[in-house]
């Protein structure tokens, strides 16, 4: 029996194990083939010493996020456009990160098809180079433009075709072992097997011009069943609040514990409140202040030395989360949804949205949907229309034309966008043009506004 086998045959003996793992280590830096199965990231890695990781725990290793369940179940091809160098380790201090080197013509396509992606994010760049850069590429020859925000229908129609197709050449049997194999802890070697193998990633993004990330989050909760279960049960909640309190933020765990999707169990825990109803005056008035502390980061001198700030700036991208946990009594959406009633009133100009100046804005808002030439609503910029009733947040508007379609168009849930719209401008907008004739009010002008004083929004605030 040679040495190697005596370290398989001995697997308890302590001594062995580590004479094994130090032959192991050499061999792998000097390049020998010792038998063992290493595995080499899918970047091009600068030569050095491998270094030992310590031991995970058990409760780290369950800890698995997202990304990296998608990481496990992918395996790119290797790519020259990305390298990998990691800085020696010494015992003088702690290890250094590693460092990318992205070719500069790489670097500027990345930043051009995705401004926004998390450039320090190492895992994120290499999958946006393995899968998204080649499909970038050939959209951009093809003129379709990458997209953001909400699923489109035919976007939708095209990733269940891709899920359907990937199940049928897999012969994976269902999109819970697809999407969830850790459940599965007998099948889960085959399945993943099959993921890398066929090129999972790749089969699901196809024909679809949006990045990995935003495609395989869609894909997941679309395929959820436990995403659509319907409303929390009291014991849902209590459940989901002492699994909290157990597990923190690890949703995956919570998630396989309550069979609801984590999505559904993340959005449901963030507006957990036992507040509802009325605001007191000391609720909103402590709202106001939080949301004005946040206003005041993008607010810049005035001509007459007031604080002034653009009236995007007054609705986009606040941190709800922050102003929910200051409030204390009130959900994230419970506040965004008081500060946006709040605003309209602050921000409108011209008086009360009602009579003539309502009929008027639902007439331009009818006109202005028919013009443009969009198929989804998820296409409609909604900044470009907030003066149509006098300057409002572009939530207004959103509520607007929902109210429309589900007054006035019969069956509108059955019908597409561009019906609805179709609808609206040859059947409702002739009867709201006769009643603003027959409307006796005057009709007050109002100036469209690009930016506000703070003092105009917190009048009341010191």
């Amino acid at each position: 029996m040679t040495e190697e086998s005596t370290d398989v045959a001995l697997p308890q003996e302590g001594e062995v194990r580590k004479k094994k793992r130090r032959r192991t280590e050499e061999a792998v830096s000097a390049g020998e083939n010792t038998g063992a199965d290493v595995s080499l990231p899918p970047v091009q890695m600068d030569s050095g010493a491998v270094q030992q990781k310590p031991a995970k725990s058990k409760s780290e290793k369950t800890r698995k996020t997202a990304d990296r369940q998608a990481s496990a179940d992918t395996q790119p091809a290797e790519n020259t456009h990305l390298h990998t160098h990691t800085p020696p380790h010494t015992d003088d201090g702690p290890r250094k990160a590693p460092v990318l080197d992205i070719e500069d013509a790489v670097l500027q396509e990345l930043k051009e098809f995705a401004p926004n992606a998390p450039f320090h994010n190492h895992h994120w760049i290499r999958k946006l180079i393995q899968y998204d850069l080649p499909r970038f590429r050939e959209f951009k020859k093809q003129g379709i433009p990458l997209r953001m925000g909400k699923f489109t229908g035919s976007e939708n129609k095209r990733l269940k075709e891709n899920i359907k197709n990937f199940l049928l050449i897999s012969g994976i049997d269902s999109t819970l072992k697809l999407f969830k194999p850790h459940r599965f802890p007998e099948e889960r070697a085959i399945i993943r097997g099959q993921k890398r193998r066929l090129g999972f990633l790749p089969s699901l993004c196809a024909g679809i011009p949006r990045n990995w990330h935003n495609i395989l989050s869609r894909a997941r909760k679309m395929s959820d069943e436990e995403n659509y279960l319907g409303k929390f049960t009291e014991d849902e909640n209590e459940a989901l609040k002492k699994l909290y309190t157990l597990h923190g933020t690890n949703w995956v765990t919570i998630s396989d514990k309550m069979g609801r999707s984590y999505e559904a169990l993340q959005k449901r825990f963030s507006m957990m409140t036992d507040t509802h109803g009325s605001w007191a005056e000391e609720e909103l008035k402590s709202l106001l202040t939080s949301v004005r502390q946040l206003l005041l980061e993008r607010a810049e001198p005035g001509a007459d030395g007031d604080l002034v700030i653009k009236k995007k700036d007054l609705y986009k991208k606040l941190a709800w989360v922050k102003v929910a946990e200051q409030q204390s009594t009130r959900s994230w959406l419970q506040c965004r949804e008081k500060w946006m009633d709040y605003l309209t009133k602050r921000m409108t100009s011209g008086g009360a949205i009602k009579g003539r100046k309502s009929l008027t804005g639902q007439i331009q808002l009818i006109r202005a949907l028919n013009e443009m030439a969009v198929e989804e609503p998820s296409d409609i910029v909604w900044d470009d229309l907030t003066h149509l009733f006098g300057n409002t947040p572009p939530d207004y508007l959103q509520m607007r034309y929902y109210q429309l379609k589900v007054i006035y168009v019969p069956g509108w849930y059955t019908m597409s966008f561009c019906d609805i719209v179709d609808f609206l401008y040859e059947q409702v907008l002739p009867k709201l043009e006769k009643q603003l004739e027959m409307c006796e009010e005057e009709d007050v002008a109002s100036e469209e506004r690009q930016s506000y004083k703070l003092s105009e929004i917190f009048p009341d605030l010191p």
